[in-house]
Parts: structure tokens; C-alpha cells; sequence
């Protein structure tokens, strides 16, 4: 049988127990007075009716009713106080009965109503004990007879026994339910953890926040486009066997997405061996902001490969490695393009053709970035003026600028330091330093030095 997570399920099934209960157990205790001859034998044509009571109504109501569930269970709780108050007076006020059919009113009705709803209950189970009288005659039997007390108490015993056994089924029965949604919760959280890794992080935290609906849907934004490859990656991979160069590509991306998301930027996506990044949606910083972020991360870009080539060349890659990147600045459309059933979170414009083609008119490992791009970033970054170039696409010659470094680096403690030769490389980025570590590194380097001085290299 399966269950049911609805909790308004687990809220009304055992409300609707107990209260079908309280009168079946009600009508049981009167058999017991008729049985024992206390009562007359004409209420034996009430218990049917007592029985079948808390059945019947509900299923009145929910097909005759155009109620609201509220007026409805008003109506109930209404009802059962009447109800009551005839049985009550039906069994001519009988002191330990009467007490055990109010303790069987009110588990019926504080178990699913607030004191409002009990108040009104006991307020028409006076009125109910008032129609019974009517109906019934004026006759009080205050005193009961032991069988009867008897009776009334394992009745109570009984309905609180059962009553139990049904909740606790219940409860059993919504933590089996809830255990099922966590399950279910847990293995739809896995899933969108690896569907969110096709997508940039910024726009799945965008669509699970509900800031971005998923629909074909572009708007007109001022961005910076980021593009770079690796040049003559083709012909210096192609005697590499498909593990070892998927080896390579992999790890070479990692790294440079690391360095993007640090940024902020939003990688749209890898084509063979080129990237194309963009800063300015779905998280904008305003264009200064933007393009200073972007031209910062080509710059590690740019000191990550010097790294990387290093271990490329530990492995056995002889040909060197160099990175190309272009930067522009403008306006794109951006957004989901494609159809109903397959979408594509990218940008359409001038601009981003634009970063393609300075990236290809660029020198190996040299950072080219539009005019525009320039007079947003000159400031903080040295560029060098390369003049207008022609490229293709682009009708008219481009305002070129050669990214040189960061002005904090140009110093006389620049942040990052290289050394290469044959059998020695350093790169030391101070930027990215810790204090703890600087002891650390330092003691490394004066070990080192001290070897050096002390080994006879012939």
C-alpha cells in the first residue's frame, strides 16, 4: 500500500478514528446499560444510528456540501455536541455514563479543534441534553450502578488503548512517509548537484533562488567577454595518446576555471581548447568593475600556464605550451537561447566575435584587449599600445592594447616572481601568500641556497 506525503492525509486520518471511535465505543457502553436492564430496550434503535453516525456525516458533507472545509467541520463539532447531549439524556443523566460520553465528546473534538470549537460543542451538548429530554422525558438517574461505572471505565480503558494503537500506526506510518520524501530529497539534491555542473554557478543559483525563470529569454547587457586558446595545441598534442591528453585538457581547464569562478566570472563554455568567459550577467559589478575582474583573471590566467607548462614539460611535453586571450568590451545580448526543449545560457553579439578574433591576432601568452576594455582597466593594469589591427569580420581596423601586468607588480617588490632556466623554475605569487607560510618558504629557500653553495656542479 503505498502512502500517501499529504500531511493534511496524516492530519485528518486519525482525527477521523478517534471521533468514530468515541461514539462506537458510546453506543457499546449503552448496549452494556440495555443488556444489564438498567435502560430501556427502545434505545437499541438508537445504536445503529450512534454507530453509523461519524460515517455517515462526513460523506454527506463532502458530496451534498458546497461548503468550505471550515463551515464544515463547524458543522461536525456542532452535531457531535448535539448528538451526545441526546445519548445523554437518553440514558436518563446516568452520573458515570454521563461523564464518560462528555470524556468521549471532548476526546472527539479537542483532538481536531481548537477552544473555540470545544466551547461551542459543550455549549450543544447542553442543547442536545435539552432535545433528549424532550424526547426522552424528564427523568434523572444520577446514581449508577457498579456494572454501569464498570462498564463506563472499560470503555474508557478500551477507547484509549485502541485510540493509541491507531495513532501510533499513524505515526509510524508518516515517518515511514517522511523518511521516503527525505530519501527522495537527497537523491533530487544528488541529481541537481550533477546537473548544475553543466550549467555556470552563477546561473543555477540564480534559477534555484528564483531570481531567473527557465525560458527562452534574452535582454541587452554591457559585458566583457573574455576568449582564449592554446595556440598550436593540435599540433603539439597529436603524438599524445587520447589518455594522457584528455590528462592534460582536463586539468588545464580546472585550473582555469578555478581562476574564473574566483572572479566571478561566468564560463559560457570550452570549444576543443579555447574558453569563452563573460563578466557583467547574471552578477554585475558595473562595467569598470567588470572588465578590471576579467583582465585581473587573464593575467593569472596567464602566470598559471607558466606553472602549468613546467609540469607539462615533467611529463614529457618537449614544445611548450602558450595561451592566446582576448578581452572586449560592449554590449551582447545575453540569455537563453535555443528552443522549448533544449536551451543554451550564452551571448549573441559583435563583441564576442570580436574577443575571438583579437585572441587569434594575439602573440603566445600575450593578453590583447579592445579600447574600451583599456579605458576601463588603465588605471590599475600597464597596458602597452599595440596600434589599430585588421581583423576579419570586422569592417573597420580595432584599437588594440598588449596587457603588460598589474601596476602594483611593476615596483620594486613586484607581487609575483619567475625565475627559469635549465633545471630551475620558481614562480612565487605573492598575492596569494599566507603570513603562516612566509617562515616556511623562507627557511625552504635559504636550505636550498645552502646546497647549492655547497655542491660542486661540473
Amino acid at each position: 500500500m503505498s502512502l500517501s506525503t499529504d500531511p493534511n492525509d496524516f492530519s485528518q486520518t486519525p482525527l477521523k478514528r478517534t471521533r468514530q471511535l468515541s461514539f462506537m465505543v458510546v453506543a457499546i457502553v449503552m448496549a452494556w446499560g440495555v443488556a444489564l436492564g438498567y435502560f430501556d430496550h427502545r434505545l437499541l434503535l438508537l445504536l445503529p444510528g450512534l454507530c453509523l453516525y461519524p460515517w455517515v456525516l462526513p460523506w454527506l458533507e463532502a458530496h451534498w456540501s458546497a461548503g468550505t472545509p471550515e463551515r464544515q467541520h463547524s458543522l461536525e463539532v456542532i452535531l457531535d455536541g448535539w448528538v451526545m447531549g441526546v445519548a445523554i439524556a437518553a440514558i436518563q443523566f446516568s452520573l458515570a455514563l454521563s461523564l464518560f460520553f462528555a470524556i468521549m465528546l471532548n476526546a472527539a473534538v479537542l483532538h481536531r479543534a481548537a477552544t473555540q470549537a470545544w466551547a461551542t460543542s459543550m455549549v450543544f451538548l447542553i442543547i442536545g441534553a435539552l432535545s433528549g429530554m424532550a424526547i426522552f422525558g424528564a427523568h434523572l438517574q444520577l446514581d449508577s450502578p457498579w456494572p454501569l461505572s464498570l462498564g463506563a471505565g472499560l470503555g474508557t480503558i478500551c477507547f484509549i488503548g485502541l485510540n493509541a494503537y491507531y495513532t501510533r500506526s499513524q505515526y509510524q506510518a508518516f515517518l515511514q512517509a517522511r523518511n521516503q520524501l527525505v530519501e527522495q530529497q537527497q537523491e533530487a539534491i544528488l541529481l541537481s548537484r550533477k546537473l548544475v555542473k553543466y550549467l555556470p554557478p552563477q546561473v543555477w543559483e540564480s534559477i534555484f533562488s528564483g531570481r531567473r525563470d527557465v525560458k527562452l529569454q534574452t535582454h541587452r547587457k554591457k559585458l566583457t567577454i573574455f576568449f582564449s586558446d592554446i595556440k598550436d595545441f593540435t599540433e603539439t598534442t597529436d603524438e599524445m595518446s587520447p589518455d594522457a591528453l584528455t590528462e592534460m585538457i582536463n586539468h588545464y581547464f580546472d585550473q582555469m576555471s578555478r581562476i574564473a569562478l574566483r572572479y566571478g566570472g561566468t564560463i559560457d563554455k570550452f570549444i576543443g581548447d579555447a574558453i569563452l568567459i563573460f563578466f557583467g550577467d547574471p552578477k554585475s559589478l558595473g562595467a569598470r568593475e567588470d572588465a578590471l575582474a576579467c583582465v585581473s583573471m587573464a593575467i593569472d590566467m596567464r602566470n598559471m600556464m607558466k606553472v602549468l607548462r613546467h609540469r607539462w614539460q615533467a611529463q614529457g611535453i618537449l614544445k611548450p605550451l602558450h595561451v592566446r586571450m582576448g578581452i572586449t568590451t560592449g554590449f551582447c545580448h545575453v540569455g537563453n537561447f535555443g528552443s522549448e526543449s533544449r536551451m543554451d545560457y550564452t551571448l549573441i553579439g559583435r563583441e564576442a566575435n570580436l574577443a575571438s578574433r583579437l585572441q587569434t591576432a594575439a602573440q603566445p601568452d600575450e593578453i590583447l584587449i579592445a579600447h574600451e576594455t583599456y579605458l576601463l582597466v588603465r588605471e590599475r593594469i600597464l597596458c602597452k599600445e599595440k596600434g589599430l589591427i585588421t581583423v576579419k569580420g570586422i569592417s573597420r581596423p580595432v584599437q588594440v592594447w598588449s596587457v603588460v601586468d598589474f601596476r602594483r607588480d611593476l615596483g620594486l617588490q613586484p607581487s609575483f616572481i619567475e625565475h627559469e632556466l635549465e633545471g630551475f623554475t620558481m614562480h612565487l605569487d605573492m598575492s596569494k601568500l599566507k603570513n603562516y607560510d612566509k617562515d616556511r618558504i623562507v627557511q625552504a629557500l635559504e636550505s636550498t641556497a645552502r646546497n647549492l653553495r655547497e655542491r660542486n656542479i661540473l
